[in-house]
Formats: C-alpha cells, sequence, structure tokens
C-alpha cells in the first residue's frame, strides 16, 4: 500500500462497510459460508520466524483454570475435557493442559514425583485417552505446563523438613538443587534445602544485548540447579518420556516460571525433546526482556506476551472511553507489546489461570467485563476481538470460553471462525490506521491485499462510528458486538463464515 493510499485510509475518505451502532448484525444473524480461498498473510511480518513456535494458523486453548482440579460436571478434569472433545477439536489447533505429575499443592505447581502422572485432574489412563482422542486426525496438538524451577520433595529428613528426592524415577541429589541440600544450608540456626524456605540466595544472573537479568528465588520448594549439566540431562530424560506415547504423547511444553532460571537453557531443552511448540511464562510488562529471553533461549521458545496484555488492559480500562494510543501508534507493525516487535515468537492471551475469576497471582486483575449488568461483556469481547484479529498465536482461556455465558462463548466462536477463514497468521502485518482517545483502527494481512479490519472504540463517539475500511479491500462482511454507553468493537472480513 502507497504512503498516499496509508493516509487516504487513515482519513476514513473512502466509504466501506458501515458498522455503526445504527447498522449492527442481529447477534443470531447467520452469513453463508461461501468457501472462498484462504489468503496467505504472512508478508511483511514484524519479524522474523524461529522453530518449535507451531502453524502460522494455530489457535491455542488454555484447557484447565484454577478451579479445574475439584473437576466438572461429576467427573475428574480430564475425563470432563474427554467430553468435550468435539468441541475442542472444532475451534482449537493447540490445547495446553494442567502440570501433569503429582504435586504438593494439588495444582501441579510444587510437582513432585514426575513420573506420576495420576494427580488431582485425573488418572494417567484418562490424560492418555484424552491426548489420543484429540491427535485423531486432523491431528491437535496437546501441549504439557512443566515446571521447571524448583521441585517438592518425598519424604522428610531428620530434622523434619521435607528434602528427600529419592524417586523411583528421575531422583535427585543436593547436586541438582541450588546451594545444595537440606545439611549444606544454615537458615538463621535451622537448615534447609537449597532456598527452599528463605529468600535472598542468589539464583544467578544472565546477559543479554548488554543487559542483565536476576533469576528469581521461588521459597516454596527447592530450586532445580539448571547450571548443572547432570541435572539437565534428568529434565531433558523426563521431556522425552512426557512425549512417549507409552506414558503421555504430549507434543509440546507451555514451560511455566522461566524468570527462574537462564532461558539459555529452554534452547537445550527443546533441542533435546523437539516439541511442536514451546511458549515461556515471565510475568512481565517489559518487552524488551520478552524479546531478549527469546533471543537467549537461541530463538527456540515463544513467550506469553504479557507486555501486550498490559496494554490491552489499559486500553480497556474504563467503559467511559477506549485509550487506542495504549495499543501502538499510527504505522505498520507499531503494536505495543512484543506482538510489535516479533509476533512470531509471542503467545497472546487475556487471562489464564492466575489471572482468572477465582485467582490473582501475577500482580494483574481479570479485563473489565463491560456495561455493568450487562451479560454481553464487550469490553472483555474486544480484548479477544484484538488478539483474534492479530498476529501472535492467541491463546483462548477455557473460563472466558465455557463459563462466562453465551454471548461470549459465541463471540469468541465467531471471531476464531473469522481469523482462520481469512488467513491471519501468527506473522501477519498490521497496519494501524487509528490509536486516539476512542478508536483503534488497524488493517491485518498483505499490505493491499489485508483481507481483515478491525475497529474498538466507545459507543457514541463520532470517531469510532464513522470509520470505516477502505472500500477497495473488498471486506464487505462484518461482525460487530457493542453496549450502550459502553464499549464496541466490529471486524471487517472479505471471506465468509457462518455466525453463531
Amino acid at each position: 500500500m502507497s504512503k498516499l493510499v496509508k493516509l487516504f485510509v487513515a482519513l476514513t475518505f473512502l466509504v466501506g462497510v458501515s458498522c455503526s451502532n445504527g447498522a449492527l448484525l442481529n447477534d443470531n444473524q447467520t452469513i453463508v459460508d461461501e468457501d472462498i480461498a484462504v489468503v496467505d498473510q504472512s508478508a511483511s511480518s514484524s519479524g522474523t520466524d524461529i522453530p518449535y513456535n507451531g502453524s502460522n494458523g494455530d489457535v491455542m486453548l488454555q484447557a484447565f483454570h484454577w478451579n479445574s482440579k475439584n473437576g466438572k460436571n461429576s467427573k475428574t478434569w480430564y475425563d470432563y475435557l474427554y467430553s468435550v472433545r468435539t468441541k475442542l477439536r472444532t475451534y482449537y489447533n493447540v490445547i495446553y493442559l494442567p502440570p501433569p505429575s503429582q504435586s504438593a499443592d494439588g495444582y501441579g505447581y510444587m510437582p513432585s514425583d514426575w513420573a506420576n502422572l495420576s494427580s488431582n485432574y485425573g488418572t494417567q489412563a484418562s490424560l492418555k485417552s484424552l491426548i489420543t482422542a484429540l491427535h485423531a486426525s486432523p491431528k491437535k496438538y496437546v501441549l504439557a505446563d512443566v515446571v521447571l524451577n524448583h521441585r517438592s520433595a518425598k519424604s522428610q529428613c531428620p530434622h523434619g523438613v521435607w528434602c528427600g528426592y529419592g524417586y523411583a524415577a528421575n531422583a535427585m541429589t543436593s547436586s541438582d538443587f541450588i546451594n545444595g541440600s537440606y545439611d549444606q544450608v544454615s537458615d538463621s540456626g535451622a537448615k534447609s534445602c537449597g532456598t527452599c524456605m528463605t529468600s535472598g540466595y542468589s539464583e544467578g544472573s544472565w546477559s543479554y544485548g548488554g543487559r542483565t537479568y536476576y533469576n528469581e528465588d521461588f521459597t516454596g520448594s527447592c530450586d532445580v540447579n539448571h547450571w548443572n549439566s547432570s541435572t539437565r540431562t534428568k529434565i531433558k530424560t523426563w521431556l522425552t518420556w512426557l512425549k512417549s506415547s507409552t506414558n503421555a504423547g504430549f507434543d509440546g511444553w507451555r514451560y511455566d516460571m522461566i524468570g527462574g532460571y537462564d532461558p539459555l537453557y529452554l534452547g537445550e531443552y527443546n533441542t533435546s525433546s523437539s516439541p511442536y511448540l514451546s511458549v515461556g511464562e515471565k510475568p512481565s510488562g517489559d518487552r524488551q526482556m520478552l524479546s531478549d529471553m527469546v533471543n537467549r533461549s537461541g530463538n527456540k521458545t515463544m513467550v506469553f506476551d504479557f507486555a501486550m496484555r498490559d496494554s490491552l488492559y489499559s486500553a480497556l480500562a474504563s467503559v467511559n472511553n477506549m485509550y487506542g494510543n495504549y495499543l501502538g501508534s499510527v504505522g505498520a507493525n507499531t503494536n505495543y507489546g512484543l506482538i510489535g516487535w516479533w509476533s512470531e515468537a509471542a503467545v497472546t492471551f487475556i487471562h489464564n489461570h492466575d489471572i482468572d475469576l477465582n485467582h490473582h497471582s501475577v500482580g494483574r486483575n481479570t479485563m473489565l467485563w463491560g456495561v455493568s449488568g450487562s451479560a454481553k461483556g464487550v469490553s472483555t469481547q474486544a480484548a479477544y476481538a484484538f488478539i483474534l484479529t492479530h498476529p501472535g498465536i492467541p491463546c483462548v482461556f477455557i473460563q472466558d470460553w465455557e463459563d462466562r455465558g453465551t454471548y461470549m462463548t459465541k463471540a469468541i466462536n465467531n471471531l476464531i471462525k473469522i481469523r482462520k477463514a481469512n488467513g491471519v497468521q501468527k506473522g501477519s502485518r498490521v497496519y494501524v490506521a487509528k490509536a486516539e482517545n476512542g478508536i483503534y483502527a488497524a488493517y491485518i494481512g498483505t499490505e493491499g491485499a489485508e483481507q481483515v479490519a478491525i475497529k474498538i472504540g466507545k459507543t457514541g463517539w463520532n470517531n469510532y462510528e464513522s470509520w470505516t475500511p477502505n472500500s477497495a479491500l473488498g471486506l464487505t462482511k462484518a461482525y460487530t458486538q457493542y453496549e450502550t454507553g459502553g464499549h464496541a468493537y466490529c471486524v471487517y472480513y472479505k471471506n465468509a463464515v457462518t455466525i453463531e
């Protein structure tokens, strides 16, 4: 698209499809699928591709929340997911499951016996049945949430502290933990295992591009010593074991708490285990840090784009405005967050098990729902409209998809359909046309042949109501939701889908 045309689009002199509140689609309106071929939109992406980052058109589901350990519908969580496997397979290419091993906390985040895959989420047999069902053609890929930063013990030492790691498989000794074993670390006259009970022990640091980052200390369990090559060999052996269909059959990894050790080793673990997709969790809004973590891994893992999520939260923080300037600036690939720099390395998301309706533990709150008393939750819908029309691999949270009402479920389903039918990919180009109070508007796709455009804004504001995409693009389909006095969004697209 020439600079003149870009300016022409940004000023909205051309007439396109109207999505003002006077011409909204009915929620139940159906658009007939016209079977138009999907167009490759990967040109002119914001970065370079990397290994272990799935496929271009993937959409991910985080298939658990904080209370999933309690099961659902009188079933264990694995058995429940098996019962809705057809629905999962319809919308998602990648399914991300909770930590699989037995755990001291019951949630999976203080793992103990790595080889015991019967947990509060269900039995190992149920887990294998679920993965096998998801692997049926066309194959869906299943990620395990692996917690490698720390490990809980099997037995107590003579002083009463849980520090025995003599498991039948994947046993560990003092050299496998930072600062040694229980008997080697003094804690105000007592003894503790590694950095288990006391903060302040050095976890080491790493550097990239002249910037130094200090690893986090976890005080709930003993911290695993990733600097020890024999420890890393044990980790690599376990990951290979998890991939085997005899044991589980996982296809890839969601790495928990990667801020606790050098991301260099993520590259080593992935080189060894060859995951379909790898994504690390570091709850930081600093996209430079997130980018450096990917670089430090040898460009061998994706990361969750907390920087983008923080920007989106700020943009939609009040129903009285939509702060479009928090999402980017006018121009190509100018979104804030990692997606504006390196979308091929970014997994985007709105909520997760640490930011859900029952649990907040990473210093963040759930997204604004919308106008008080509304069943639609358009503000949260608009957040999903953003990630499901933009590059990166979007990750939907199952609690939003299943438990927040039919409006939310249908909106997410429709947005996934639009994304897939119109070729939005993890490396798609974004041209931001508007980023100001009251509106954010952007085109997504190959320059001059964009198949998707979106606007998010404040109802009743002229800059939102009057904006339409360049009519020359032929984006004649429109999907919109709004709440009077609150937020609204409209997705314009070319290839038709059946709207639920």
